[in-house]
């Protein structure tokens, strides 16, 4: 007869190996949990994904001014599963794609096998990335069978949730694919009248301005910000204007708020080019004021103030206490980190869709 001690030692061996199988299972179901070993994974930039996509099927295009799409959307929401920033490069045919994917400029090419036309190449993985455009394969080299896995794992995974399912008939196959509009705006020609004024790409002004209205002329702000670039009228005085009703002086307006700020900036020798303009922008949503005083709160913490990240980073407080009030005034706010990153990220996408 065995003994009662055989039997615990036999019991705790099966609750090892149950709990070895559980830890295998979450690793597959869970893809982003293989971001902890290095070794899965190969990307050309550490913190970065870089896609290739072209414009057919609803992937990549801008409506009012907003990027979306059906692969970028999905892009995105993997790159938030594997704690990774999407960068998406724009190219529309579908065999330079796949050179930029074997040379190893991009991460992932998605290409569409039956339009496309693209052979079972060797070296190639084949991930199919969605369940509405049943020929289109996200592309991985061999040599990065981690993230083929780790992607298709998601895949099988996010589509069986509620918001695939939204997703996916957003941009139902069923209907027609947009085409990419030939302009961002119909302010585009004011914005590059008075971008010149300041030798901004204007691009990056069009990218403020959807920030700041969405295109929207007659928007107002709860702090009485009016028009397209959103100026206040005691700004407007200051800045020389009488009047800001009309589009044109309400651009004309922004773009010389734009040049008092990086006049202001440019004091500063130690802030470069690309610096100045985060500053710029950040302070075009908070005010000069408040960004002088977070840099000077950013040096008396030993950190370099003429860089934005450092800035942002000693000063964003990610809760607030009992004092709201007091702690918005000494503290960077999350609506200016947003302002100074989504217009940046949206700017990389204006300038995939269109020449400077």
């Amino acid at each position: 007869m065995k003994s009662c001690g055989t039997y615990i030692r036999r019991l705790v061996r099966l609750h090892k190996t149950k709990m070895l199988l559980l830890v295998a299972c979450l690793v597959f179901l869970y893809p982003q949990k293989l971001t902890d070993n290095p070794a899965m994974f190969h990307f050309i930039k550490d913190d970065c994904l870089i896609a290739a996509l072209g414009t057919a099927d609803n992937s990549y295009f801008l409506k009012n001014g907003q990027v979306t799409g059906y692969h970028f959307d999905l892009i995105t929401e993997y790159c938030k599963a594997i704690d990774r920033k999407p960068v998406f490069i724009m190219e529309e045919d579908a065999d330079n794609r796949l050179n930029l994917l074997l040379s190893g400029a991009v991460d992932i090419a998605v290409c569409n096998m039956k339009t496309d036309s693209i052979l079972q190449i060797k070296n190639i993985n084949h991930v199919r990335a969605d369940e509405v455009l049943l020929h289109t394969h996200w592309l991985v080299c061999d040599r990065n069978n981690g993230l083929a896995r780790s992607m298709t794992a998601w895949l099988n995974s996010y589509i069986e949730t509620k918001d695939y399912k939204l997703l996916a008939s957003k941009y139902n196959i069923a209907r027609k694919p947009d085409k990419s509009r030939t302009c961002i705006s119909e302010y585009d020609d004011l914005i590059k009248k008075y971008s010149r004024k300041i030798n901004w790409d204007w691009r990056l002004i069009a990218s403020l301005v959807c920030q700041e209205s969405k295109f929207i002329p007659d928007v107002k702000s709860r702090k009485d910000a009016t028009g397209l670039m959103q100026i206040r009228k005691q700004t407007a005085e200051f800045l020389g204007f009488d009047s800001i009703d009309s589009n044109e002086k309400n651009i004309a307006a922004g773009i010389r708020l734009i040049k008092f700020l990086e006049s202001h900036f440019a004091k500063d020798s130690t802030i470069n080019a690309a610096e100045r303009t985060k500053f710029v922008l950040a302070a075009y949503n908070a005010g000069h004021g408040k960004i002088d005083i977070f840099r000077k709160n950013t040096e008396c913490k030993g950190f370099n103030s003429s860089i934005w990240a450092n800035v942002e980073t000693t000063n964003t407080q990610t809760k607030y206490g009992k004092d709201q009030a007091l702690l918005k005034k000494y503290f960077l706010s999350k609506e200016t980190v947003l302002f100074v990153r989504e217009i940046l990220d949206r700017y990389e996408h204006y300038k995939n869709f269109f020449a400077e």
